[in-house]
């Protein structure tokens, strides 16, 4: 069976009225031909073809940003963390406390030992090589707070494997 016109076919003389073709198509096929819409009927805006094209190239963008905020959203509010450092690494955990409780926003500090790390939040976490490091605060923290001090005072050995953490300790005035 066949649903379609070979070349031949066409005319090349006035154009025959769609009915016309129509009725030629319905006599091969056994499908039926959906009944047209009656021009005084109220047609929808959604099945407008100039809504319907809008939508239908908005659609990619808006589904390229959903899965852009699905993937970053978990890492802003702290959901992904890692839960153990890769071999041969060690992971340097800096926070933060106000009188014995935490605290997170703006911290500046410099990691200094195996490797030179600076960042300015807290908690904090990154992955460096073996070694010694120190924590230095060099600004930031709650507001109307005073730094007593980093705990453990002086330096630490981070082992491969293994997570080394700093606290900043602030007392409110």
């Amino acid at each position: 069976m066949r649903l379609y016109k070979s070349r031949s076919s066409y005319r090349t003389g006035p154009r025959s009225s769609r009915s016309v073709d129509g009725a030629r198509y319905r006599a091969r096929s056994r499908y039926k031909v959906a009944p047209s819409a009656k021009p005084e009927q109220a047609r929808s805006t959604w099945r407008d073809s100039e809504e319907l094209a809008k939508i239908r190239r908005g659609l990619p963008v808006f589904l390229a940003f959903c899965v852009v905020l699905a993937m970053v959203l978990p890492i802003f509010f702290g959901q992904i963390r890692r839960v153990m450092a890769p071999e041969g690494e060690t992971v340097v955990h800096i926070q933060a406390t106000q009188k014995g409780t935490p605290w997170s926003g703006h911290l500046a500090f410099r990691l200094n030992g195996a490797q030179q790390w600076t960042a300015s939040m807290v908690p904090y976490e990154v992955i460096v090589r073996p070694g010694v490091y120190t924590l230095t605060v060099t600004g930031g923290g709650p507001p109307d707070a005073r730094l007593l001090g980093v705990a453990p005072v002086g330096s630490q050995l981070g082992r491969a494997g293994e997570t080394i953490t700093f606290t900043a300790e602030f007392a409110s005035p």
